[in-house]
């Protein structure tokens, strides 16, 4: 059984099956590259007081499914902002890289106009078996097993590569073996399947795939459970965005950003 997307070994986080994407049996999804370094950061922060506010990530090149390490720097410091970076490497190889906003909450008044509106949807209640894949008919011969197979859901609306999909979204397993997985890097591990919720087909066999990840988040989420509201566009110069609002039971979290540009795809429907 996959206890995890990563096994910390000394300097290096070794992916497990399930951190792999659905493109290549060989490289890893984008969502575990995203909760890796955002894991990373988190790490990293020497002020535990401060919640991950922005997260942004390039997706230079496929990450391999081999050991990572990841470096981090902190740009700025302070006791109400943190700004950190990241780099993904295999071997000597940058796959990505990240920059983080940390940013202290605490308590204020906000005037009903000003308020995010309360959620539509409640979360599931009861055990759901059926992973995203299975959940939204996916089906892919190139790679069965990772993460598209590994996280659970239960659609709402769409899903069906036209541009729009509502979704609820579960991650079984620590993002790092033996760590507990915090909302924020639960966040940003499932905040990349926006542009799988929202898949944009644009004919035959060729959808979209997506070279970047920008992660806002106003509050941490409540419970196991994350959605996802998801709407992707395309101009006819072969660039698009899926724009994402992720939310709980309790109202919206966040938003996601991801420029996406057309791709075949190997073995997928739905």
């Amino acid at each position: 059984m996959i206890e995890a997307l990563f096994r910390r070994e000394g300097d290096f986080f070794v992916p497990t099956p399930a951190s792999r994407g659905p493109w290549s049996r060989h490289h890893l999804h984008g969502g575990p590259v995203v909760g890796l370094m955002a894991h990373a950061m988190e790490h990293a922060s020497d002020n535990a007081s401060l919640n991950l506010t922005r997260l942004t990530v390039d997706l230079l090149r496929p990450a391999p499914d081999a050991p990572l390490t990841v470096t981090t720097r902190l740009v700025r410091g302070g006791s109400r902002l943190q700004i950190l970076e990241a780099s993904l490497l295999a071997g000597d190889t940058k796959v990505a890289r990240a920059s983080a906003l940390f940013l202290e909450h605490y308590q204020v008044a906000v005037p009903e106009y000003g308020r995010f509106s309360p959620s539509e949807y409640e979360p599931p209640a009861g055990p759901v078996e059926a992973n995203i894949s299975e959940a939204a008919g996916w089906t892919n011969q190139y790679s069965p097993v990772g993460l598209h197979s590994t996280a659970k859901a239960v659609l709402i609306d769409g899903v069906k590569a036209q541009g729009q999909g509502i979704a609820w979204m579960k991650l079984p397993v620590p993002v790092v073996e033996g760590i507990e997985t915090s909302p924020g890097v639960m966040s940003a591990t499932l905040c990349d399947f926006g542009n799988g919720v929202g898949q944009l087909g644009l004919g035959g066999d060729v959808g979209c795939i997506n070279a970047d990840v920008t992660l806002y988040l106003h509050r941490m989420p409540v419970g196991e459970w994350l959605g996802l509201d998801a709407r992707s566009r395309m101009q006819d110069t072969a660039v698009g965005l899926v724009e994402t609002t992720l939310f709980d039971r309790h109202g919206p979290v966040g938003k996601v950003m991801q420029a996406i540009i057309p791709m075949r795809m190997p073995g997928a429907e739905g």
